[in-house]
């Protein structure tokens, strides 16, 4: 079975030639030049801290790579674009370990175990306010895109987590289900990114929706290896108990295929809110005895491929050798 290494961690700033110092610098002005939060108030020093915390920056980095598929790559505008997309990604994190219980975030306490959950979720919400009050001072170039932003691409974040409570222990879930879910929680702020920075720098509108796609299914494959890792991995690499996902009673893929095996799903539909942990602990156990592991990466292998065939369409541009370097970024965290 081919997992992700975690000592793959090498950011992807250095071959697309991006600047994480300037990112950064556009995230804090985001919070501080904000005149109506106080600078030591519990929340600006919370969101800063989360900020300097660190961080892959995947998001901005592909808003970035988009504007460069069009006529004015690289604004001012598209570095503010891009901070205000990695917000959305930090505020929908913070809400993700609250309604998961996640004690860890980086390696450190997630944020409503270091303030509590109801300060936690007002930060959360201040930070999503303050994306959405940011982006209507935009110039009127970002205008047309306001609301795809703003409207769909937070809507969608939060339909997918509605999606994910709504079938906690819910062993009938489909796969159209699980991957409407994923699309929404995962897949659509990424392939946003791009068709977003695109966008804002007047690419082409086929270009624009070809870079949709490439996102799209590089996030579907993703969360799909997260998916996987939350049971293949070992508890201390994870920082918390293999099988979390499904602990909380979300049905993630590999526990669907797994079920295919009548003795397996027999085990897994006993499992409930209330149940000891020793029944999750047999639950892991059998699913990763099982090919639901193999059989998962094989389907986030095809979202891979796919996004390829994409970088191949798009060669005639000489930013699809940036799309090249995120799609290897991605493609050799496996082993």
């Amino acid at each position: 079975m081919k997992l992700y290494n975690d000592s793959s961690n090498d950011s992807l700033s250095e071959p697309l030639h991006i600047s994480l110092r300037k990112i950064n610098r556009h995230l804090e002005r985001i919070i501080l030049f904000d005149r109506d939060l106080p600078s030591r108030s519990i929340i600006a020093r919370n969101v800063l801290g989360l900020i300097r915390a660190g961080g892959k920056r995947l998001r901005p980095m592909m808003t970035i790579v988009g504007s460069r598929f069009g006529q004015h790559a690289e604004s001012n505008e598209i570095y503010r674009l891009a901070a205000a997309l990695e917000l959305i990604h930090v505020a929908s994190l913070i809400h993700d370990d609250i309604l998961d219980q996640a004690p860890m975030r980086r390696g450190e306490p997630a944020l409503h175990y270091k303030t509590d959950v109801y300060t936690a979720v007002h930060i959360g919400n201040y930070v999503m306010c303050r994306i959405i009050e940011l982006m209507t001072a935009y110039s009127s170039e970002v205008e047309p895109y306001l609301h795809n932003l703003t409207s769909v691409t937070t809507a969608q974040l939060c339909l997918g987590e509605y999606q994910q409570m709504q079938h906690r222990f819910n062993f009938d879930v489909t796969l159209d289900q699980y991957w409407e879910k994923t699309r929404n929680k995962t897949a659509h702020l990424m392939a946003s990114c791009l068709q977003l920075g695109a966008s804002i720098s007047k690419a082409d509108t086929d270009v624009i929706q070809q870079l949709y796609t490439f996102g799209d299914c590089i996030g579907m494959a993703f969360q799909v290896h997260d998916d996987v890792l939350d049971f293949a991995q070992s508890a201390a690499k994870l920082g918390k108990p293999a099988g979390t996902d499904l602990r909380n009673g979300h049905i993630t893929l590999p526990v669907m295929l797994a079920m295919e095996h009548q003795p397996i799903a027999d085990k897994l539909r006993r499992l409930h809110a209330n149940a000891p942990a020793t029944a999750f602990d047999e639950a892991v156990a059998l699913i990763r005895e099982s090919d639901a592991l193999d059989r998962a990466l094989e389907m986030s292998n095809r979202f891979m491929d796919q996004a390829w065939g994409i970088t191949e369409e798009l060669h005639s541009f000489p930013a699809s050798h940036d799309l090249q370097h995120i799609w290897t970024y991605f493609k050799n965290r496996e082993q």
